[in-house]
C-alpha cells in the first residue's frame, strides 16, 4: 500500500489555534476598592497641601498677685504698685543685660576638607575661644578632638576668623571663653 500523497489526508505540523478566549472583566469588588484607595489618597494629600492648620498658643497664666483690702488707702495701694513694677523692670533688665559670649549667626561654615569628604569621615570638634569684650577670638585650642587631625585643623582656622557677641555683665562687655562644638556630617 502506498502513501496518499494528497496533503488532505494528512495533519499539519503545526496546528493554529483559532479558539477565541473569553474576555476577562474585572471584579466589581476590586473596581470598588481601587476608587476608596485613590479618593482616600486625594483627601490626604488635600489635607496636607492646605499647610498646617493654627494651633492655639499656649500661654503663661498670669501671676497672681494679693489684691489690696480695702482697710489699705489708695496712696499706700499706689506705691505697692509701682514698686512691684519697678522691681518686675529690673529683674528683666538684668536679665537682658547679663548673657553669655555667643557666635555671630553671619559666620562662615567650616571647609570640610575634601579627603575627609571623600572618604566618608565626619566628626565632632569642641573648640574652646577665649573671647574679648569686642567679641574677636584671642585664642582658640581644641579641647575634643573628632579624631581626624584635618577636621581638627578645619575647625580651628574656621572659629579664628569668626566674630561672637560678647559677654555681658551687669550691662557691660567682658572677655570671657566659649566651647564651640563644630559638626562636619558627610553627605
Amino acid at each position: 500500500m502506498s502513501m496518499p500523497t494528497n496533503n488532505e489526508y494528512r495533519t499539519p505540523d503545526t496546528v493554529q489555534d483559532t479558539t477565541v478566549e473569553p474576555r476577562r472583566t474585572t471584579s466589581p469588588v476590586l473596581l470598588v476598592l481601587f476608587a476608596f484607595a485613590v479618593t482616600a489618597g486625594g483627601l490626604i494629600w488635600w489635607s496636607q497641601s492646605r499647610g498646617p492648620a493654627e494651633t492655639p498658643v499656649a500661654t503663661l497664666p498670669a501671676p497672681v498677685m494679693d489684691e489690696p483690702t480695702a482697710t489699705t488707702p489708695a496712696k499706700e495701694r499706689v506705691t505697692e504698685a509701682a514698686n512691684r513694677e519697678r522691681t518686675e523692670r529690673a529683674a528683666a533688665r538684668q536679665a537682658m543685660i547679663s548673657r553669655e559670649a555667643s557666635p555671630l549667626a553671619s559666620n562662615a561654615e567650616p571647609k570640610y576638607p575634601a579627603s575627609m569628604l571623600r572618604a566618608g569621615v565626619g566628626g565632632t570638634v569642641v573648640v574652646l575661644a577665649e573671647v574679648d569684650a569686642q567679641g574677636n577670638p584671642v585664642d582658640v585650642r581644641v579641647i575634643e578632638r573628632s579624631g581626624e587631625r584635618d577636621l581638627d585643623r578645619a575647625a580651628l582656622s574656621a572659629v579664628r576668623q569668626w566674630r561672637f557677641e560678647p559677654a555681658m555683665r551687669n550691662g557691660k562687655a567682658i572677655a570671657t571663653s566659649v566651647k564651640v562644638p563644630v559638626d562636619f556630617r558627610p553627605i
